[in-house]
Order: C-alpha cells, then structure tokens, then sequence
C-alpha cells in the first residue's frame, strides 16, 4: 500500500462496527422480504389466519431488528466519523505547527483553510455514508445474486447478462471521472482562496480602485470552478446512466426468462412463490450494484482528500537538535554562506559578514539584493546550504528552533493583531506578564494613552488583523509585544516606511526603548535613518558589495554614493518643480 494512502487506509479500517450493525440490519430486510413471500405462498394456499400468525410476527420482528439496528449503525458511524474528523484537524494542526516557516511562504493561507476545513468535512461524508454500506452492498449483492441461481440458474444467467458490460464500462470510464473529480477540488480550493483573498485585500482595493481587476480574478476562478463541476458530472453522468440502464435491463431480463419458464408447465403455487422471489432478489441485486458505483464515486471523493491531507503530513518536518545548554546571545558570523531558493540560481553567494553583539548595523541595497533573504537565513525560514552562520559561536541549526525564535524579535512594516483583546495581543509576547510589565512596554512603545482612549482600554478587540487601529498604532503595540518578549537580537524591516510623520516620531521613540543594549539589525530602504550606524553592509546580486561606515562608503564604494544621491534628489523634489 502506498505510503499516501496509509492514513485514509487506517481511518477505513477502523470504522467495523457500523458495517456490522448495517448488515444485521439489511439481512433483517432480506428476511423479513423473504417472510413475506412465505406468507404470500401460504395465503395463495388458503391456509387458515391461524397459520399466518408466525410469518406475520416474523416480518414484525425482522423490521424492528432491521430499524434497530440500522439507527444503532447511524449512530456508531456518525460518532466514528466526527472523531476523525477531529482526529485528522488536530494532528493536521500539530503537524502546520511542526513546520518550517518557509513551508507557509510557498502556500497560500486560502490552500491551507481549504484543505483543514472543507477537505477533511468531505471525510465525514465517506465515513459516515460510504463506508458502511461497502461491505452490505457487497453482501447483499453476492447472497442476492446466488439465491437467484439457486432459484433457477437460468434467471440467474439472465440477471447476470449485462455484468461483464458494466464492468467494461467502469474501467474505461474511471480514470476519467477520477481525472474530473481532482480538477473539480482542486478548482474548489483554488475559489476559496480566490474569495478569502479578495474579502481580506478589499480596503487595499477599493483605496486603489482595483476592485473590477480583482474582482474578475475571483470571477475567472468561479466560472473555472463552475466548468470543472459540470465537467465532474457529465464524465460520471453518461457512464453511470449506461450502467444503470444496463444493470436494471437485468431485471427485465430475469421476468421475461421467469414468465417463459411459467408459460412452459403446469402452474404451481411452488412456482409462483419462485418467480416472485426471484424477482424481488433480482431488484436487489441490481440496486445493491447500482449503489456500488455510486459508493466507487465517493471512494474517488475521499481518496483525493486524503492524498491532499497527506501531502501535509507528508511534509519533512526540520530535524530539532537535541536542546543542551541554552542558546545565548553573541556576536553573529555568516561564514562563506550561500543560499538558493530554487536550487539553481543563487540568492546569497559567498556571504561571510560579522554582526558583533550589542551594536547596530544595516543592510542596504537595490531591490532583490538579498537584504531580506540574510534576514530569513537568520531567523531561520531557509537554511543556508554552503558556509555556516553562527551565533555566539553556536550554528543555528544545532539551536532549536524555539531557543532561536526566543533570541530575535522582528518588527516590519506590516503587523499583524489577532482578533483577541490589546492585553491578550501583548501577551503573545510574555505569556506570564504582569499588568504592571504590560503597562510599561506599552508606555515605553507609545501606546498607552491611545489604548487607554479605547472604549474597552486594553480588553478593547482591534479586530481582525487589527482593522480597527491605524497602521502607526499597530506598529507600536507590536513594539510593546516585542519589548515584553525582551529578545536580545532585533531586525528591524524598515518599519517605519508606511507611516505618518507623526506616528514615525513616536515609533523612532519606541525604536530606541526596544533596542537599548541589543543586537540591532536594521534592512534598510530609508539612508538618512541608518547614518550613523556601527557598520553598513551593501548588497549587490546576492553578495556583498562594501563594509563599512557612512562615510567611508559614500568615498568608497560607487553603490551605495549613488542611492544616497538617488534619495537626496527624491526628498528635494516636489511638486512645485515637477509641475514645471
């Protein structure tokens, strides 16, 4: 069995107890079925009411053991199936949380709701529904269709006849409607991200007018998704209307085979009872086959499912080292790094830079320099494939991953608040803070008196990725989280890029509250705000072009002199001069 299909196969095989209880219950029917025509063979013989008694508790019997016993297995494989739904979400949330951060810059927040939500509900539907009738479909199928030939083997070669066509018509038809069916999930997540990401991006589009761009980009997603599910009917339509056309052709075939035999002899009660029986098996046969196709098509339904769950838990989770003494903070040295996002053009060559401990230094460079990527190899989102990077002389990949997370913080223009309380958003920061300690971070990131201006004060909800604060103010509450977590390492991603004049002056102040007597490295788009910087480090094309002060590159290196006169010029136009 392959090693995709190995959960959907475990989740299978537990689910016993209802396949048990629904075949008692359909045997039930059968019984009682055959009761009745008993009951009609004793009517047709005038036996006295006396005589009838006994069938007619028997069909009273089979009905509530088959309605008993039909709810009991209702009940079982609803309880089974939503404890695995529950199953599959934990351990696909435990397994997102295991993750390398790099695996959520390749996947869109859209894919991954998609598949937690409303991929896994389809299990339900498996579970609960297919699942237990696979094997009564089964059962009722076999024991039908031999009780048929046992009846007369000629109406059994009848109902048979058709058989080999149906099968036929399933292996060419199945790769097909199989192929539709992983279009029409796929196109259904490919919407659903589609739609999350046009709800969230709606205040972006409307300040930007894009709204008719996008909204035929979600448009353009609807009517492929709308295609891939006509197309996903129509592949299973025609083949399936064939096979029950066939299938129950089947049926015909066994009454007029059965009425020729009648018309041959002499008629009999035996023989009436025969044919009437042989009939109703046959409408058992051919229905229990009907919904075996059927059940093949929910089977599809849940196997591309969990080949979707199974990519995420198939996922290589980075190998944590074992933790020995705790990480601490040092200087940092990227010793000869090299890095490629594709594995075939480099994004970082030949870095080899130190960040000495408790002192400022700046990236700076054009636009796919490799500024951020530094950043990344750092924290840890990728890990560098040539060279080493070490802090206070420890490789990063011998610390673990928390330790690593606990000695930096990161502050970039985007922050984002989850829909919980100001004080429950700060707290990410220092889980066991004290109001005092919350207080002071948020005094100290200048945002005290704005959150004391809110109608609930700190318990205030800023709303989903805070959209009920202005950008400046969800920039200083992430400072204030940043100070309660207290890393000794800071990157700062030019965090005050998107901002007012009035909310950089007071981040700039919260800044400098944050880094005191720390590791600051600053990416930096801004010149004038990294001038007196301890070093500077210029990035060309994925390597260091120059080390060294403000000065001593703006004489040295022809890089760097030309963005700073390419910003000096762009703070002294206006629109005064442009006009002209």
């Amino acid at each position: 069995m392959s090693k995709k299909n190995k959960a959907g196969h475990s989740y299978s095989k537990r689910g016993k107890a209802p396949e048990i209880l629904t075949a008692v219950s359909v045997l039930a029917g059968i019984a009682s079925t055959l009761i009745a025509v008993y009951l009609i063979t004793l009517l047709w013989e005038g036996k006295p009411l006396g005589a009838l008694l006994i069938p007619t508790l028997g069909i009273a019997l089979c009905q509530i053991i088959k309605g008993g016993f039909y709810a009991l297995a209702l009940w079982q494989a609803h309880e089974f199936a939503y404890s695995s739904l529950l199953t599959i979400r934990n351990g696909l949330i435990d397994k997102l949380k295991r993750l390398p951060l790099s695996f959520f810059q390749k996947h869109k927040t859209g894919e991954l709701a998609g598949i937690v939500d409303h991929d896994v509900e389809r299990v339900e539907l498996y579970l609960a529904h297919t699942l237990p009738e696979v094997a009564v479909t089964g059962l009722v199928c076999g024991l039908s269709g031999v009780a048929v030939f046992i009846l007369d083997w000629r109406m059994g070669l009848a109902l048979i006849a058709t058989v080999p066509l149906v099968v036929i018509i399933l292996a060419v038809s199945s790769p097909f409607w199989k192929g539709a069916i992983n279009d029409y999930q796929d196109s259904t997540r490919t919407v659903s991200e589609n739609i999350m990401e046009y709800i969230a991006t709606i205040p972006v589009i409307k300040v930007f007018a894009a709204g008719e761009r996008k909204t035929e980009k979600v448009l353009a997603s609807m009517d492929d998704y709308i295609g891939k599910a006509r197309k996903a009917i129509y592949v299973q339509a025609a083949p399936m209307g064939l096979i029950t056309v066939l299938v129950e052709g089947g049926v015909v075939l066994v009454a007029i085979v059965g009425a020729y035999i009648l018309k041959a002899g002499p008629l009999t009660s035996s023989d009436i009872t025969r044919f009437i029986l042989a009939f109703i098996l046959a409408q058992q046969f051919t229905g229990s086959l009907i919904k075996a196709t059927t059940l093949m098509y929910n089977k599809a339904v849940y196997d591309n499912t969990m080949k979707s769950v199974e990519r995420i838990m198939g996922e290589p989770v980075r190998e944590q080292p074992r933790s020995g003494a705790p990480a601490v903070a040092g200087d940092i040295v990227f010793d000869q790094a090299g890095f490629s996002y594709d594995g075939t053009a480099e994004a970082l060559t030949d870095i080899s830079l130190i960040f000495r401990q408790n002192t400022t230094s700046a990236i700076v460079g054009p636009s796919g320099a490799g500024k951020s990527t530094i950043a990344g190899l750092l924290l840890g989102l990728w890990r560098h494939e040539t060279g080493s990077i070490t802090i206070a002389g420890r490789r990063i990949e011998d610390i673990p991953e928390a330790e690593l997370t606990a000695l930096i913080s990161v502050v970039q223009q985007d922050n984002f608040l989850l829909n919980i309380s100001i004080e429950e958003n700060l707290r990410i920061g220092k889980p066991d803070a004290t109001e005092a300690e919350i207080r002071d971070a948020a005094q100290k990131a200048q945002i005290h008196e704005t959150i004391m201006r809110l109608p609930g004060g700190y318990q205030t909800i800023p709303g989903e990725g805070g959209v009920r604060l202005s950008g400046g103010e969800k920039q200083r509450i992430s400072l204030a989280r940043m100070m309660l977590k207290n890393a000794p390492i800071v990157i700062l991603d030019e965090a005050t890029a998107a901002v007012d004049p009035y909310n950089e002056s007071l981040i700039h102040k919260a800044i400098s509250e944050l880094c005191e007597n720390k590791t600051l490295i600053v990416i930096a788009h801004h010149l004038n705000t990294i001038a007196g910087a301890d070093q500077i480090v210029v990035m060309n094309r994925g390597r260091v072009e120059a080390v060294g002060k403000h000065g001593e590159l703006v004489e040295s290196c022809s890089l760097y002199r030309s963005m700073v006169e390419a910003q000096q010029q762009a703070q002294n136009w206006n629109i005064k001069e442009a006009a002209v």
